[in-house]
C-alpha cells in the first residue's frame, strides 16, 4: 500500500482531527546534489553523502511527520537512463529510514533531476510503490506535481519543467487551493519564484505566470513559499511594490543539503509590482528548515550546520493563519 494513501484517501477526517489538535512538525530541504569539479570525498553517486544523511538523521531527531525536499537530488543532469537511475536509488536508499518509520518523503524535480526527455520515466520508476509521491496531480504531471494534507496544513509540490519557462500548472493549483484549502498552505518548486541573487533562470522567466502563481496563494491565505536551485540561504518578503495594503509573501531558499555553495547576489530581475526586502541571508552552511505547527500558528526556522550533525537556528519567522 502507498504510504499516502491512508491519509490523502482513508481515514482522512481522523487523521487531520487528531494532527491539528497537537504540535508537530515538518522539514524542508533541498539541492543535496554532488559537485563533479570539486571531487569531495562524500560525493558519492551524484550526491553529497555526508550532509543528505544528516539531515535525514535530523528528520527523525526532529521527529518529523513529513519531508519535503525542494529538488536536485542528485547531479543527473542529462545522464544515461540507467546511470541517473542508480543515483536516484541511492538517494532513496539513504532516506530509506524515513520510509520504514513510515515518514512523508515529499520531493519535486530540480533541473538536475529533469534534464533529459527519460528524466520523467526514470523517476516515476524509481519513486513508486511505497516510495512513490502522493498519486493527485495533473494529467501529464502525476508523481511530480502533488498535494498533501495534514491537519491544518495544505502542502503543495510543484514541477516546474513540464511548463514552459518555469512555470506551474496554475489550472490544477487554482483548483486545489480552491477544494483542499487549510488554513496554513505550504508550497514548494525547485527555481525561485524571485531571483534573489545567483541564479537567472527562475520563475520571472514568465513573470505573468509567476505573478498570477503569487497572486493566488497570497489570495488562498498562504505566506511561505519554498524553494532552492541556488546553493544558499535567503530569507526575503515580498510585497506589492505600490505601497497598497496586502499580506507579505515570505520566499525561502534553502539549496543547503549539501551542493556547492554559491555566493550572495543582490536582487535583480523582472519583478513586475513587487517590493523586495532581504530579512536574511546565511553563505556558506549547510542546513535544512524546521516548521513547527501549533494550531494555526507556524514558525518556520532555518537551521544551518555549526559543526558535524549539529545544526542551529539562524532565522526565524511565525505566523497565524486567519
Amino acid at each position: 500500500m502507498r504510504l499516502w494513501s491512508g491519509v490523502v484517501v482513508a481515514g482522512t477526517m481522523l487523521l487531520s482531527g487528531l494532527a491539528a489538535a497537537e504540535k508537530w512538525c515538518f522539514v524542508v530541504a533541498g539541492d543535496g546534489r554532488s559537485d563533479p569539479k570539486a571531487h569531495r570525498p562524500e560525493d558519492k553517486n551524484g550526491i553529497n553523502t555526508l550532509i543528505t544523511s544528516e539531515i535525514c538523521q535530523a528528520v527523525q531527531d526532529e521527529k518529523a511527520k513529513f519531508m519535503m525536499w525542494t529538488g536536485d537530488l542528485v547531479i543527473g543532469y542529462e545522464k544515461e537512463p540507467k546511470a541517473f537511475e542508480a543515483e536516484l536509488k541511492a538517494w532513496r536508499d539513504i532516506m530509506q529510514p524515513l520510509y520504514d518509520k513510515k515518514i512523508g518523503v515529499l520531493a519535486c524535480r530540480g533541473n538536475h533531476d529533469a534534464g533529459s526527455a527519460e528524466a520523467w520515466p526514470v523517476w516515476d520508476k524509481v519513486f513508486s510503490g511505497k516510495y512513490a509521491m502522493p498519486g493527485n496531480g495533473p494529467v501529464g504531471e502525476k508523481n511530480l506535481t502533488f498535494y498533501y494534507t495534514r491537519g491544518n496544513v495544505l502542502a503543495i509540490g510543484l514541477d516546474q519543467y513540464t511548463e514552459k519557462g518555469e512555470a506551474i500548472n496554475q489550472p490544477w493549483l487554482d483548483d486545489v487551493l480552491k477544494k483542499h484549502h487549510k488554513p496554513l498552505i505550504f508550497s514548494m518548486g525547485h527555481e525561485p519564484a524571485f531571483m534573489d541573487g545567483a541564479h537567472k533562470d527562475t520563475m520571472d522567466a514568465s513573470p505573468e505566470k509567476r505573478d498570477a502563481f503569487w497572486t493566488s496563494l497570497i489570495n488562498a491565505g498562504s505566506r511561505v513559499f519554498f524553494c532552492g536551485h541556488d546553493h544558499l540561504y535567503d530569507h526575503m518578503v515580498v510585497t506589492k511594490a505600490s505601497g497598497e495594503p496586502g499580506p507579505e509573501m515570505h520566499q525561502f531558499v534553502a539549496g543547503t543539503a549539501g551542493a556547492p555553495f554559491y555566493k550572495q547576489g543582490e536582487y535583480a530581475g523582472n519583478n513586475t509590482g513587487w517590493s523586495l526586502k532581504r530579512i536574511k541571508h546565511v553563505d556558506k552552511t549547510y542546513g535544512y528548515m524546521l516548521v513547527e505547527i501549533d494550531g494555526k500558528k507556524a514558525t518556520v526556522t532555518f537551521k544551518g550546520r555549526t559543526s558535524p550533525g549539529h545544526y542551529e537556528a539562524m532565522d526565524s519567522f511565525t505566523y497565524t493563519a486567519n
